[in-house]
């Protein structure tokens, strides 16, 4: 079983989003780990408090740098994994029957069979290796180019 992965190509404003994040909790980590130390002998419940704070802010830190460094799709086996670092959703690539890239829009749109759809958030220069890596899984995905002209 051959594994590929696509990297996630995020916006610029959702780069941003992101960093903000993981700067965020990673400052409320510090000022939270600068409290515990200020008040370890003096104020028992403030350390403990701050040292909860401090462990609950690392968490969401993690899980936005993993995201921004590991966000992917994977196709292994039958299944499709969208990736947000620690944390991904798991696919059947079945129940997908049609990609559809929008060239105006530079898109590329996954369509399942239970009439919901997806943005692929992959590079332009990975759409037709993306297909490719599904349609050996299910023959009967289907890719379409609808142009600017076309809308």
């Amino acid at each position: 079983m051959k594994i590929k992965k696509f990297p996630f190509e995020y916006s610029a404003p959702v780069i941003t989003l992101i960093i903000a994040t993981a700067l965020l909790f990673a400052a409320a980590a510090a000022v939270n780990v600068y409290d515990a130390v200020k008040f370890y002998q003096t104020e028992t419940p403030r350390f403990v408090f701050a040292v909860a704070v401090a462990t609950l802010s690392v968490v969401p830190f993690i899980l936005a740098v993993s995201a921004l460094l590991y966000g992917r799709y994977v196709v292994c086996g039958k299944f499709l994994y969208c990736r947000f670092g620690l944390i991904f959703f798991k696919t059947d690539i079945a129940t997908i029957f049609q990609l559809t890239e929008f060239k105006a829009q530079n898109k590329l749109v996954m369509y399942f069979k239970d009439e919901k759809y997806s943005v692929a958030v992959i590079n332009e220069k990975y759409y037709r290796d993306f297909y490719a890596a599904l349609k050996e899984v299910n023959h009967e995905i289907t890719y379409t180019i609808i142009s600017a002209e076309e809308r």
